[in-house]
């Protein structure tokens, strides 16, 4: 009987573990990766429906919780860990709209979301992971992979081998059954290329 490697595809040999999760809020992190223009990348309506997919410690989902009000946000990780964080912020921030869910991707609530995001994603999951991604996608709507740029010098983030070039996230993100990939000019975020996958 054959194993199938769940990661396959996966640049990065190990997930970003949850020991480290307080880099994730390094404020830092806002000079080359800043939330107020990755919110407004997503053009989200009042009534969307949103999905944080490896939210982390929920940064981007509960800042597009409290920017939009009336969307829907879940903020998905496989990482309970890293679930518990996101879940006292929704609690202590007093935010109505953000759901979460953690576990394997395959249990992610049966929803057509409008948007969905992944941020520091793409390198890390494997083509299971990255189907679940696309089937959450609804018709019309779609996804924004942000990752880091393996083709970009830069001091921070993993090593060129551990992520992708935007042609390798390109190829990933069709496979999955994107057929529209438009990549995006985003010079507030000199270390990542923008994706915006559809169809």
């Amino acid at each position: 009987m054959s194993h199938v490697d769940p990661r396959h595809g996966a640049k990065q040999p190990e997930i970003f573990s949850a020991d480290r999760a307080e880099r994730l809020d390094d404020p830092a992190r806002e000079a080359w990766l800043p939330t107020e223009r990755l919110v407004a990348l997503l053009d989200l309506r009042a009534d969307a429906y949103a999905l944080d997919f490896g939210t982390g410690t929920g940064r981007y989902a509960l800042a597009l919780a409290a920017a939009h009000p009336r969307t829907r946000v879940c903020a998905f990780d496989v990482q309970p860990e890293m679930i518990a964080i996101v879940e006292e912020r929704v609690a202590q921030r007093g935010l109505a709209n953000v759901v979460t869910q953690t576990g394997n991707a395959g249990e992610l609530p049966a929803h057509a979301y409008d948007r969905v995001l992944a941020v520091n994603v793409l390198h890390e999951i494997g083509d299971a992971d990255l189907a679940e991604l696309r089937a959450r996608a609804a018709p019309g709507g779609w996804a924004l992979i942000v990752d880091w740029d393996g083709t970009r010098e830069r001091p921070v983030g993993p090593p060129p081998d551990h992520v992708h070039t935007p042609e390798e996230a390109g190829q990933r993100l069709r496979h999955a059954g994107f057929t529209r990939i438009d990549a995006l000019d985003v010079p507030q975020f000199p270390y990542h290329f923008v994706l915006r996958a559809s169809g």
